[in-house]
C-alpha cells in the first residue's frame, strides 16, 4: 500500500495530553506535515512546539467497511471524542 496517495482518515494522538485531532486525506503524509510545521490545526502544532509527544494513526478507506471518507471521519472524531475533548473544531466534514 503506498501510504502517501492513500485516501484515508488520520488520527493525531497528543499521549502528552491525550488529546486527539482526526482529518482526511488524499495525499497523507504530505497533510500531516502540515500539521507539524505549523501549516495545520494551529493546536496541534503549539503542542507541537512545547515537546508533548504525538502518535499518528492511519484509517484507510479500502476495507474500513465505510462508503464514504465523510462517513468514516465523522465517526473517527466520535470515537476518539476529538470535538468535545480534543483539536477539532467541527464533528466531521460538513458538505
Amino acid at each position: 500500500m503506498v501510504i502517501s496517495h492513500t485516501v484515508c482518515t488520520r488520527s493525531i494522538h497528543n499521549t502528552t495530553r491525550d488529546l486527539y485531532y482526526v482529518g482526511q486525506s488524499i495525499h497523507v503524509i504530505n497533510r500531516l506535515s502540515q500539521h507539524f510545521c505549523g501549516r495545520g490545526n494551529g493546536d496541534v502544532y503549539a503542542d507541537y512546539v512545547y515537546q508533548n509527544e504525538f502518535r499518528i494513526f492511519i484509517i484507510p478507506l479500502v476495507k474500513s467497511g465505510y462508503s464514504t471518507l465523510n462517513a468514516l471521519e465523522k465517526d473517527t472524531i466520535a470515537a476518539y471524542h476529538a470535538y468535545d475533548k480534543g483539536y477539532n473544531r467541527t464533528r466531521g466534514n460538513q458538505n
